[in-house]
């Protein structure tokens, strides 16, 4: 074996092994960021529902004494469905991803092979995305949103009269444990950018893993045609890779 091909050989196998740790780096961060991601969507998706739901259930109300009505009209309420949303979007994409490595590596590689097509072309825009609905969620919170009104004055001054049925101070903690979980939703993201990082890095690893096997197997390739001197075969590199059979004695005559 020639001094090149040693080296060759000494690059494939430390390509080989770079490639091994790039894969189990990549598994595990892309399922602890998913994971994590999963939780805070299902705890944000809880909290809009739950605050959405209150809404619904008590807004037709009417408050004893004033005639009044428990929320502000007309309510705001863009903001909780634009977050809910995308919300709910990440978690599926999420929760199938968590599922197939659950269920198992194949299923995971399968998974990943068809969300990668939406998350890897996306998750620029999703990042985007996701800094621009926190940013309106918290520009949004006036006095008409169901966040805003919640923690409002006004929402005090009726409280005793409907705390029966409706809990502004609740609402409040809650909407605002969802703004502080969107914010760590939108930094889970920065692990996705690792990831995708890394899998550039092993893609182009590969391509070098792929170029060394190439050169390796026209190497051997070449030296099995030369060999053939040896056993009766010439071969002439000025006309390409042409065979002309050389008599040889036959060992009967």
């Amino acid at each position: 074996m020639s001094a090149v091909s040693r080296t060759s050989y000494a690059s494939l196998a430390n390509f080989e092994k770079q490639d091994l740790t790039y894969k189990r780096r990549i598994r595990v961060f892309r399922f602890i960021s998913r994971f994590l991601s999963l939780i805070l969507n299902a705890v944000l998706m809880g909290i809009l529902c739950y605050a959405l739901a209150k809404y619904y259930l008590t807004k037709d109300k009417v408050i004893s004494g004033n005639g009044g009505h428990p929320w502000i009209t007309p309510a705001n309420l863009w903001p909780s469905f634009m977050l809910l949303g995308i919300t709910t979007v990440t978690f599926f994409m999420n929760l199938i991803t968590v599922c197939s490595y659950i269920c198992g590596i194949s299923a995971a590689n399968k998974t990943s092979s068809f969300t990668s097509i939406v998350i890897y072309v996306m998750t620029g825009l999703h990042v985007v995305v996701w800094g621009l609905a926190i940013g309106a969620y918290k520009m949004a919170r006036t006095t008409s949103s169901l966040w805003g009104f919640s923690c409002s004055d006004n929402a005090d001054a009726i409280q005793e009269e409907v705390k029966s049925y409706l809990s502004y101070g609740k609402l409040c903690t809650m909407q605002n444990g969802a703004w502080y979980i969107s914010i760590l939703e939108g930094i889970t993201y920065l692990v996705t950018f690792i990831v995708t990082i890394m899998v550039i890095r092993r893609s182009r690893m590969k391509k070098k893993m792929t170029k060394v096997r190439e050169n390796l197997a026209m190497e051997a390739g070449y030296n099995q045609q030369g060999y053939g001197q040896e056993s009766g075969t010439m071969y002439s590199p000025q006309v390409g890779r042409q065979y002309i059979p050389v008599a040889v004695e036959s060992p009967h005559v």
